[in-house]
């Protein structure tokens, strides 16, 4: 059962800390999407300067400070595992955090540009109050007040200058911004959209003198300031602090890659951030492309772009000195742990289909993105799936067969296209990924959460009349995914009397591979693409 069996408590520690961060998570997006649509208040009418900018820009400079405390984490990883090693009040920190991100929300349902003076001191407050809040919340749901008072006191210099910085690097990046202004960059920046847009399938309209980008429902200028250059600014500034406090962990001039290195991948990140946005407010959503996205995605991007960089740094032997003491960077332990590697490739998956729905009114177009998102999530695990006892069963191969043949022969004669109106090389893509995400990375997925998770969740043991139960309670779920869900729910039952048999998820997974793969086949040499 060790294939199976998932103990309740391997999830311990790390998968808290992985629930904090998702939560907080959702509370940014919920904030920025708030606060962006439908939020009719002019703050700068009413409130002081110094309020509106520090409050306009909230998200971003959340998004700033996590990036500069990666690098307080990788100086101080002594520090930060004393830290955790004691468990934090996650009850009380949980309520406290949710009770701030409330205060915070509040204002929202009432405020407007005619409310009275008091009602805008009150919102105020309760911004102020309720971003305190749902912080000391987050504290405690890590570690104990003495804990952190202990790390403060220990590093109150580092820690304050690090700070420091990331509260005020919105502003930083708008003095510096002007140090970058090269039209050449504006130039490449806008015909890379248009070759990116062009492999995506869409037809679009182009004003080379003013930078501008669409079709008649919905364009963009691509300016200065869509160029790339904050992005620029921002690695440039990142790097520069990185390497003055970690000068004797690195190796020169080898290290002085990096900063060509990141502003080639920050202008890669700018050309794609514009590409999705105009594909968002051509598929119905300018709203959302104009508002929270386009806010808030370059510093998204920054955020993944500055730990990506930490991370090459202390694992490529080529860039870091070696002092003897010194080890390559090793996986998170909240990847390493049993649960996590088996629900967070799921919840990709699932939040790919949910944002493609959302964003498009063709949804299976946008499967080159959802394979590249569940593609990451599993490569982000894969040093754990890698352990599991992988073969090659030949009872599996033969119920992969049948469930193939039992799909095609039961699947409607016509349907609707999948690719929509992609043609050219965005359909080659498309035919790509959709390929290698049936074949590969759904039946990875799906088993690893339906047949191996679900499962011993419910029946820890594995045996008994609560097996029966996870088994009957994970191919209904499974069937439930599924438009044809007869037939889901017969190879569900295959998949899972498979697991039940050895023990081990892989034979679902080799199954259900092996029946994706066919019918996959049968779509590519008859262009029957919906029965996939």
């Amino acid at each position: 059962m060790r294939q199976l069996i998932i103990s309740v408590n391997s999830a311990g520690r790390v998968s808290v800390l992985g629930l904090l961060a998702l939560v907080l998570a959702a509370e940014l997006l919920a904030i920025s999407l708030l606060y962006q649509h439908g939020f009719e208040f002019t703050c700068r009418a009413v409130a002081p300067v110094w309020f509106c900018a520090l409050a306009g820009r909230i998200v971003p400079r959340v998004l700033a400070v996590l990036a500069v405390l990666a690098i307080f984490v990788v100086a101080r990883r002594g520090h930060v595992a004393s830290l955790l090693a004691k468990p934090g009040a996650v009850g009380t920190g949980l309520v406290l955090n949710l009770a701030g991100f409330a205060l915070i929300l509040a204002p929202w349902f009432g405020l407007s540009d005619d409310s009275a003076p008091g009602v805008v001191t009150a919102a105020a407050l309760s911004w102020s109050l309720g971003g305190l809040i749902a912080a000391a919340g987050a504290a405690l749901f890590v570690a104990p007040w003495s804990a952190w008072r202990r790390l403060l006191s220990e590093n109150a210099g580092a820690l304050t200058i690090l700070l420091a910085i990331g509260v005020t690097l919105p502003e930083l990046s708008d003095q510096l911004q002007p140090l970058w202004g090269i039209d050449a960059i504006t130039d490449i920046t806008f015909f890379a959209t248009l070759w990116v847009l062009g492999l995506l399938g869409y037809v679009v309209s182009a004003l080379p003198a003013e930078k501008i980008i669409g079709t008649d429902a919905f364009a963009v200028a691509v300016g200065p300031q869509c160029s790339g250059v904050e992005g620029f600014m921002l690695i440039t500034v990142f790097l520069a602090l990185y390497m003055g406090l970690f000068r004797k962990d690195l190796r020169f001039p080898h290290a002085l890659i990096l900063f060509p290195l990141g502003l080639l991948l920050s202008w890669v990140f700018n050309v794609f951030r514009i590409s999705l946005l105009l594909v968002i407010g051509f598929e119905g959503q300018p709203d959302l492309a104009i508002g929270a996205f386009h806010s808030h995605a370059g510093w998204l991007s920054f955020t993944v772009l500055s730990l990506l960089l930490i991370m090459a740094s202390r694992a490529v032997p080529w860039l870091r000195r070696d002092t003897g003491t010194e080890r390559a960077l090793t996986l998170p332990p909240f990847l390493n742990d049993p649960a996590v590697v088996r629900i967070l490739p799921f919840i990709v998956f699932m939040a790919s289909a949910l944002l493609a729905s959302t964003w498009s009114q063709s949804p299976g177009e946008l499967y080159v993105w959802r394979a590249m998102a569940m593609g990451a999530a599993l490569a982000l695990v894969w040093p754990a799936l890698r352990n599991l006892a992988w073969r090659l069963d030949l009872l599996s191969v033969a119920v992969g067969l049948g469930i193939a043949v039992l799909w095609i022969l039961s699947g409607p004669n016509t349907g609707d296209a999948p690719y929509g109106s992609l043609t050219g090389v965005a359909f080659s893509l498309w035919l790509v990924a959709r390929i290698v995400g049936t074949t590969v990375f759904v039946p990875v997925i799906e088993e690893l959460f339906f047949r191996d998770y679900l499962i011993s969740r419910i029946a820890p043991s594995g045996r008994g009349i609560m097996l029966g139960v996870g088994l009957v309670v994970s191919t209904a779920a499974f069937a439930a995914l599924h438009d044809r869900w007869i037939v889901a729910a017969i190879a569900g039952a295959l998949f899972a009397a498979l697991v039940w048999r050895s023990r081990n998820v892989t034979d679902a997974i080799v199954a259900h591979a092996t029946a994706n793969g066919l019918i996959a086949l049968f779509a590519l040499l008859t262009g029957a693409w919906h029965i996939l």
